[in-house]
């Protein structure tokens, strides 16, 4: 199954970027699935907000291919002003997002919780696509390195101690629950019935499915890049992004796979300029480039990759990991916050 990357992309059957994609086809699939699921699932709100929305995201990032797509199916509402605000302080600024932001929104919560789905997954995309551009060899439009972010989410601090997390919008009360809800919520995750982040998705399941298929399939799927070096890359933007809990997570997950502690330690405490070894900073650098808005990664990002022994392979699981987190970050960040224990 072939997904809106392929045809944004121009990739052909039998190319050797049709080649690589074929690697992961479960990406492709749950891709496929997530764009479904995001703009033709019953949602309240309507496919003409929905495109409006993604299209507003998309001209943040400069991704003129995803802006096309959505153009003519976008629409307008008197709602949509705020929403569009919304995105753009999402796209652009996802550390400074407030509790009193969101529960301004002129929605329900499970019409937020879409909004924020919907603005994260053209983050993901637009990044995939950057980067699938690279690894082929196409132009692609290198921005300035954006400044560093201040203030909001990084006041909490950065740790690798574990977090909780509190949702700043209702979530799911279980005995109100459907029983599709039931069945997401059981296939996500083993302690999702208790998870204020899985009951507050849960809200609208089926975006729900589709994504924990993809995450699944590009954090832990076999083959190509080691697990430990995709969890640098979660650790990295996530970092850069000003998101404490998926860092604590991720930082955790990256030592556990028997990845350096001691570098971990130092991108935690002194951020993504930290020292560590060639292989890392690579690797760390295409990420840091990659989740700017619009990206700064170019060509030389991927060389470099290349010149540490990094198969084609590989490099696009540090890509997909690095999109991905453009999508995590932005739920953790503004869907609610980390709480320390």
């Amino acid at each position: 199954m072939n997904d809106l990357l392929d045809r944004l992309a121009g990739i052909t059957p039998g190319s050797p970027l049709d080649a690589l994609r074929a690697l992961r086809p479960d990406v492709r699939a749950a891709g496929a699935g997530s764009e479904a699921a995001i703009f033709d699932a019953p949602s309240g709100l309507t496919k003409p907000e929905r495109h409006a929305v993604a299209l507003h995201v998309a001209a943040l990032h400069e991704c003129a291919e995803l802006a096309e797509h959505h153009r003519h199916l976008a629409g307008t509402s008197p709602r949509l002003p705020a929403m569009l605000a919304h995105a753009e302080m999402l796209t652009l600024r996802p550390h400074e997002a407030t509790p009193e932001a969101v529960r301004a929104l002129p929605l329900t919560p499970s019409e937020i919780v879409m909004l924020c789905q919907l603005i994260a997954f053209i983050a993901y995309q637009a990044r995939a696509l950057h980067g699938l551009k690279l690894l082929a060899g196409e132009p692609v439009a290198v921005a300035a390195p954006g400044a560093m972010p201040q203030g909001g989410t990084l006041a909490f601090g950065f740790t690798s101690e574990t977090l909780e997390w509190r949702a700043w919008v209702p979530v799911l009360d279980l005995t109100e629950a459907t029983p599709e809800q039931q069945k997401v919520l059981d296939e996500s995750h083993p302690k999702a019935r208790t998870s204020p982040y899985y009951l507050l998705l849960v809200q609208e399941p089926e975006v729900l499915r589709q994504r924990s298929k993809l995450f699944n399939t590009i954090m832990y799927g076999p083959r190509g890049a080691a697990r430990a070096e995709r969890e640098l890359a979660a650790a990295a933007e996530s970092r850069l992004n000003g998101c404490p809990y998926c860092l604590s997570v991720h930082a955790q997950r990256y030592v556990q796979l028997k990845g350096d502690p001691k570098l971990m330690d130092r991108l935690v405490q002194d951020g993504v300029d930290a020292p560590m070894d060639p292989r890392s900073r690579a690797i760390t650098d295409l990420s840091v480039a990659l989740s700017q808005t619009p990206p700064s990664a170019g060509p030389a990002h991927v060389e470099r990759l290349r010149g540490e022994g990094m198969e084609d392979d590989e490099i696009l699981d540090i890509i997909l990991s690095t999109a991905m987190f453009a999508w995590a970050n932005r739920l953790m960040q503004t869907l609610g916050e980390p709480v320390r224990t």
